[in-house]
């Protein structure tokens, strides 16, 4: 079973390294096969609101987009082809890194500078398969309410750790965050957050 410690954690106060709570699952008798992190590389990438959008002067097949970062505004060339006008989206600015390690600069297109570039799932590191063919071919766009300049790392949780836990047969109590969390609050004598126990009694 697959679980991110992100959502696990909002069950559990839990504090300890990825790696050490994996080895405090295990030696409780719930084995940890693996831990993955998300986008391990991904760095400098944030939202931004695309507030114009113009054809390039000088190539029929791209356009210059301006973008609000929140703080700032920058040009982006792109030919991405889903964008549009108040389209929020993950822009990777100058010395961002994406999911494969690709550096990203200004870059000169035909004679315009591009401060950065939009993003796409696969350029994010996230997995494809949760993805829509549609979604997969262009730019992400993100909900309307996304705020500006946030880090994409936290707002798409690519920092976060997948744990495969290993289950048997008579482990079925643990096939859900629940589970798991309850699994890890008993391991590491950690109350649950947001529930509450109750002990129940016969009546007299």
């Amino acid at each position: 079973m697959l679980v991110s410690l992100n959502w696990l954690k909002e069950f559990v106060d839990i504090k300890m390294s990825p790696y050490d709570f994996g080895e405090a699952l295990t030696m409780s008798g719930t084995k940890v096969e693996t831990l993955t992190v998300v986008a391990e590389n991904v760095a400098n990438i944030f939202t931004g609101k695309i507030t114009k959008i113009e054809p390039h002067p000088n190539a029929d097949k791209l356009i210059v987009c301006t973008v609000d970062m929140g703080t700032d505004e920058r040009v982006i060339v792109t030919a991405a082809r889903n964008v549009f006008v108040g389209a929020i989206v993950p822009v990777a600015v100058d010395g961002a890194v994406l999911a494969n390690g690709t550096k990203i600069g200004t870059n000169d297109f035909r004679g315009l500078l591009s401060y950065g570039m939009f993003c796409s799932i696969e350029e994010l590191g996230m997995n494809t398969d949760l993805f829509s063919k549609e979604i997969m071919e262009g730019i992400l766009i993100l909900p309307e309410n996304t705020p500006l300049g946030m880090d994409a790392r936290e707002l798409l949780w690519l920092d976060d750790v997948i744990i495969d836990v290993e289950l048997t047969a008579n482990r079925s109590d643990c096939q859900s965050i629940i589970g798991i969390a309850r699994e890890a609050s008993a391991t590491l004598d950690l109350p649950m957050a947001g529930f509450t126990t109750y002990v129940a009694t016969e009546s007299a």
